[in-house]
């Protein structure tokens, strides 16, 4: 017979998490501080923050690009029928925090892009990410990014009855990448075009799906992420799958890779007062400096990210001038003012047979339009680590350190578990 062992009493009018504290090796304290980040805020995501918040999870951000839509409302515990329209994690965050059991909770939110608009560091700053998505671009990009930050992250999905959840912990286990597939890789690549710009119209995938899936989906997430952050095993490298149909359950052992490319690390990182919206000459001038990379660095984007100063037209090869990042260029963008308005000279412009990135920036050979520059313009998000080389061939990796105030409001109040 299982032997219970009862670490404190206390007065369960006053103690809210009375009962789960009363399991021998729950960390109340653990969860209380832990900061976890949910990714997606719909069927699935509802469910996993109604369960962060009656647990006592003080420390939550929320990741959404997406409105309320009607169809959102029979799956999603937190929204209601006058929320239609409304920002998905704005409302999520609210919602959240009313759900709350003390009053010390610090709910931040972010309307936007995961993939493009938040960088690495959001990951290393967190104990844990719950994905909770629907597409395997969001999966493979987190997946890098904790791998990148060595930061747990736990992955859910659902169909019709059926779900699954799988736990991956960088440098312990497999990833989400190692196992993939050449279906799933094609997946991830739905929203682009073979040449890497954004398709104008990408149909939205409408998944069958039912709530009772997303609560079962959602409790075994919760439920492991808890096991994380108390020192239990958790089913890290492994897949919990069920088929709610015919009442299968089955818990799947993945492989390792030893060769899958989502396997990089940064060393360390350096974390500095600037931020996003800091130029590009700002931020070169402050790793120039003797205690940084010091003089001659350079801003390294391979790798990471492409910048396009010139590409050719896509219907005459003519020049086109864009200087934006890549992935803010739609095809339509990628047409010369002649192709647009049906009008082409007899002799074709002087083609561009190859695109024209800017992939290193260096003070000395930079050109001054794209110095003054901020880095968001060049396609750096929010809190992002950047690789910046020097004149003797070593790499460092830099934090953009203001930015944390900029997501994180509440979670960096004076109140709050530091930030490492």
């Amino acid at each position: 017979m299982t032997k219970f062992i009862i670490n404190a009493i206390e007065d369960p009018d006053t103690n809210p998490f009375d009962r789960q504290q009363l399991i021998s090796w729950w960390r109340q304290d653990e969860i209380a501080s832990a900061k976890v980040m949910v990714v997606g805020a719909g069927a699935l995501g509802n469910e996993t923050l109604k369960n962060l918040a009656l647990l006592g999870f003080k420390n939550i951000f929320i990741v959404d690009f997406d409105t309320i839509a009607t169809s959102n409302l029979s799956r999603t515990v937190l929204f209601r029928r006058e929320d239609k329209g409304k920002i998905k994690a704005e409302t999520a965050a609210i919602r959240t925090r009313e759900l709350s059991l003390t009053n010390d909770v610090r709910i931040d939110w972010f309307h936007g892009d995961v993939v493009w608009e938040l960088g690495t560091g959001v990951f290393r700053h967190m104990d844990v990410v719950l994905g909770c998505l629907d597409n395997a671009e969001t999966r493979f990009f987190i997946n890098r990014q904790c791998w990148l930050a060595q930061t747990p992250w736990i992955d859910a999905g659902i169909f019709e009855l059926s779900g699954a959840v799988s736990v991956y912990v960088p440098g312990t286990s497999s990833c989400y990448q190692c196992a993939a597939t050449t279906e799933r890789i094609a997946a991830a690549r739905q929203r682009y075009s073979c040449d890497d710009y954004k398709r104008e119209v990408v149909a939205a995938g409408k998944v069958a799906t039912v709530q009772v899936s997303s609560a079962i989906a959602s409790a075994l997430q919760v439920q492991e992420a808890i096991k994380l952050i108390s020192g239990q095993q958790a089913a890290v490298g492994r897949k919990i799958y069920f088929q709610g149909l015919t009442n299968d359950f089955a818990v799947l052992n993945y492989t390792f890779n030893p060769d899958c490319l989502a396997h990089v690390v940064y060393p360390n990182v350096t974390v500095l007062p600037l931020s996003s919206k800091s130029t590009l000459r700002e931020f070169l001038t402050v790793v120039s400096e003797e205690n940084h990379s010091g003089p001659g660095s350079v801003l390294d984007f391979r790798g990471d990210r492409t910048f396009l100063r010139f590409a050719p037209c896509q219907k005459c090869g003519g020049k086109v001038e864009l200087y934006k990042p890549q992935f803010r260029i739609s095809q339509s963008e990628v047409i010369c003012s002649d192709c647009k308005i049906g009008k082409r000279s007899r002799e074709l412009p002087q083609t561009v047979t190859l695109k024209t990135p800017s992939d290193t920036f260096s003070l000395a050979e930079t050109e001054a339009r794209l110095l003054e520059m901020t880095l968001s313009d060049l396609g750096v998000p929010l809190l992002h680590i950047v690789s910046v080389v020097d004149r003797n061939g070593d790499y460092k990796y830099y934090e953009m350190g203001a930015d944390r105030q900029v997501l994180f409001p509440n979670m960096t109040r004076d109140d709050a578990p530091s930030f490492n």
